[in-house]
């Protein structure tokens, strides 16, 4: 299922009415309290805040880039890729937050404990899944950035990963085909999700687990319906952004080649980075590895990283525009 940019901002603008409604409605006029502390307008806008500012994690936006670019070449409208990507991660994130709510003491008491069976589990499984999905996706496209850069001339190019037959040729090959529809990054945002060892994740859940204490479960979950209509939104006007921008880079290639492998060039160089780091980190944390540079890259702090992205892509895109429109443009 493939949503237009229009389709998009409905759905992320319903969501945000169905928050901030259930909130006004159920939460607000009950005025839960204990002692001192007030569930009000506070929490709400922090749980809110906490989607939108986990909607720019690096990995977010480099799986909703490099997918986009993908997915432009192939023919497809990318605009819902940030969408479903981030109603997966939700997925997860409802889930746990029900369970947190609900009482079941055995997962609240593992949430934020370093030792606990949960956090060793995520501090794997996130970023193992998020960096093997980036470097797939940025081969995949460095094979199309190598197609537009040296073009063929008739002879037929093969598909990511053909010509190498190893493992990783295949992983690479299987990612790529796999992944030939928006809404198959629900899934992929699924998977993201199950590793919720993030900061802002965290944090949710540690002040839903207060909240189910002040009220019943179903106003509690107003917690993490607004942290989804956060991350939804972001992710779905990045998406938006991102598909406009590599469409028209990708309109008449004879013309415009050198401003597509500009902004594909971008999307490779961040998802490599992003992936390399986050398995440096599984290498140090979790492994033991104590070679240098690994541990060097595996330091690397990537907290801001995701805006830098957006901040460099949307400037790579504009530029590229404006040289566009310059009158020698067309010579190009």
């Amino acid at each position: 299922m493939s949503l237009s940019a229009r389709g998009v901002l409905l759905v992320a603008g319903a969501l945000l009415l169905a928050g901030w409604m259930l909130f006004a409605v159920v939460v607000a006029p009950a005025d839960y309290r204990t002692g001192t502390s007030t569930f009000g307008i506070g929490l709400a806008v922090t749980a809110f805040v906490l989607g939108m500012r986990h909607a720019f994690d690096a990995d977010h936006i480099a799986a909703i880039d490099t997918t986009s670019r993908k997915l432009v070449d192939d023919g497809d409208d990318p605009s819902s890729v940030g969408l479903w990507f981030a109603l997966g991660h939700s997925t997860v994130v409802l889930v746990a937050v029900g369970v947190v709510t609900a009482g079941v003491g055995a997962l609240t008491s593992q949430i934020g404990a370093e030792d606990s069976p949960l956090t060793v589990f995520t501090g794997v499984w996130g970023p193992t899944v998020s960096s093997v999905f980036l470097l797939a996706m940025a081969t995949a496209n460095l094979v199309i950035l190598v197609r537009l850069v040296r073009p063929a001339h008739g002879r037929p190019q093969p598909g990511p990963g053909v010509a190498g037959g190893g493992p990783v040729s295949l992983l690479i090959a299987r990612t790529s085909a796999t992944l030939d529809a928006p809404w198959k990054m629900f899934v992929v945002g699924l998977l993201f999700g199950l590793g919720f060892d993030t900061a802002s994740t965290i944090t949710l859940l540690l002040i839903a687990g207060g909240a189910g204490i002040l009220m019943p479960w179903y106003a509690a979950m107003v917690l993490p319906l607004l942290f989804t209509a956060g991350m939804v939104a972001c992710d779905g006007l990045n998406s938006i952004v991102t598909a406009r921008l590599y469409r028209w880079s990708a309109d008449r290639p004879e013309r415009r080649r050198g401003y597509n492998a500009a902004l594909l060039s971008v999307s490779i160089a961040v998802a490599f980075i992003v992936g390399t780091v986050g398995l440096c980190g599984v290498l140090v944390d979790s492994a033991g590895v104590q070679w240098p540079p690994v541990q060097a890259v595996a330091a690397t702090n990537l907290d801001s990283f995701g805006l830098i992205i957006v901040a460099a892509v949307l400037v790579t895109g504009f530029t590229s525009w404006l040289v566009a429109r310059w009158p020698r443009a067309s010579a190009v």
